[in-house]
């Protein structure tokens, strides 16, 4: 149990560190935003601002290249085709919403 533990916290702080945000963190590891942002806190690694807890790239549109990796990969998981396309699961999970019905 200590060792899960120490793994999560050595991988939610990597993932912090190497700048990923911290929704996609909490997805990541499947717990809520704000329970990640405590454990950051709490471990002494900085959180940022609240906008900081968002992916900074929301205002890139979408190519049909990236709606299509969206959709069709799903032998990944939706936070690692968020990291693979460089946005937030947020905007993973409302693409295949969006575009995936109509496959």
């Amino acid at each position: 149990m200590a060792e899960d533990k120490a793994r999560l916290r050595d991988e939610v702080t990597l993932r912090r560190e190497t700048g990923q945000s911290i929704a996609d963190i909490a997805a990541a590891v499947g717990v809520n935003t704000s329970t990640a942002s405590r454990w950051l806190r709490e471990w002494d690694v900085e959180v940022g601002q609240r906008e900081d807890a968002r992916a900074t790239n929301l205002w890139r549109p979408w190519t049909r290249d990236d709606i299509d990796f969206a959709i069709g990969r799903t032998d990944l998981t939706i936070a690692e085709r968020a990291v693979a396309l460089g946005r937030s699961v947020a905007s993973i999970e409302e693409c295949v919403r969006k575009y995936a019905t109509g496959r």
